[in-house]
């Protein structure tokens, strides 16, 4: 049953938990994960960013109080998490998030007894404090009244950066009954990286990233079989212990999954624009929140305003009217999307109050 809040204006802090809270605020908050078009918007580059929690906490200022969003995600070097293992090599391009150039284990045996690092232990991990967990710190400090997440990659996507992708796929296609064992390393290692951030920021959410779960990649029985119930543990394990809830993101075609999704125990899915985003409501009902999905490309990157309107009014026509949604765009909106048409979202959901 939707508890009926005060019909005064939230902040956006507020309008966020209402939505994770299954109560229903003022208006649909809005979100874009917008990290990229933060930094063209203001100028910067990731360059500029790594390890430098106040000049992120200065463009985080800048970009809330451009867009009037509520929910943020910044310019935070997501591999990060993986450059306290030993021996890894990842690339730090200027503008663009790094990329790990092979994989740490190098074989299901390796998986099982290979070092990782302790998340918990600052003096282990300087570079995932660094990199990491001095940024969402900053953030926070920066922006106390909106909606500030910490973050890692899904269970899959943590498997397949420390795993190798391909060797991932193919280990779930010819090796089933073994690959769970580097899943689990996975799944523990994500687990702990929030755990740790948790630790130390005060978030509201958990943004937990799994493109590796895209039915691009796997279908939804391997997705069933091998990630919705560590998706859950993991979920319940951050409720439980910090009292926060999750955002689950997941891209691609993912209309088979929909129905597990609401098993992960996330309080909000974000939807790629390939999912009907109807359907997806009527599948979640009550039980979880989505968010989405307008197409970051095709409508975001777009120079006609008009078109993001259009596309943001059928989406709360869509998904919107009772509550429970989020507004934005169905993956992060890319480098060089014009502030206006974020903007414009904005406008939409206040020409929508509940």
């Amino acid at each position: 049953m939707v508890t009926i809040m005060s019909p005064k204006t939230m902040t956006s802090r507020e309008r966020g938990l209402a939505v994770f809270n299954g109560e229903l605020p003022d208006r649909a908050p809005v979100c874009d994960f917008g990290n990229a078009a933060m930094l063209s918007f203001t100028g910067h580059n990731m360059k500029e960013c790594r390890a430098n929690p106040e000049f992120v906490a200065s463009i985080m200022k800048d970009w809330v109080k451009a867009t009037g969003e509520d929910f943020f995600f910044g310019p935070m070097e997501t591999k990060g998490i993986f450059m306290d293992l030993p021996g890894i090599d990842i690339k730090l391009p200027d503008n663009d998030q790094g990329s790990l150039k092979g994989a740490y284990f190098q074989s299901i045996d390796d998986a099982v007894d290979r070092f990782l690092y302790d998340p918990f232990d600052a003096k282990a991990c300087p570079n995932f404090h660094k990199y990491v967990v001095d940024i969402f710190k900053a953030q926070r400090k920066a922006c106390p009244d909106v909606m500030m997440p910490v973050w890692c990659e899904g269970v899959m996507t943590t498997t397949g950066f420390l795993f190798g992708m391909e060797n991932l796929v193919m280990g779930l296609l010819m090796q089933p009954d073994e690959i769970g064992k580097v899943i689990d390393r996975g799944q523990k290692f994500s687990r702990d990286i929030v755990s740790a951030e948790l630790e130390e920021v005060d978030a509201d959410y958990v943004v937990y990233t799994d493109p590796v779960s895209s039915a691009d990649m796997i279908d939804e029985n391997m997705f069933k079989t091998f990630n919705r119930d560590r998706l859950h543990a993991n979920i319940s394990h951050w409720e439980k212990e910090y009292g926060v809830g999750t955002m689950l993101h997941i891209c691609g075609d993912t209309t088979p999954m929909l129905p597990d999704f609401v098993m992960t125990g996330a309080k909000a899915m974000s939807l790629d624009h390939k999912v009907d985003l109807k359907k997806a409501k009527e599948c979640f009902g009550k039980k979880m929140a989505v968010m989405g999905n307008i197409d970051p490309v095709a409508i975001m990157l777009s120079n006609d305003v008009n078109k993001v309107i259009e596309t943001a009014e059928k989406c709360f026509a869509d998904a919107g009217q009772d509550g429970g949604y989020i507004m934005g765009p169905g993956c992060a909106s890319p480098i060089n999307t014009p502030v206006e048409n974020i903007q414009a979202i904005v406008e939409v959901s206040k020409k929508h109050p509940y």
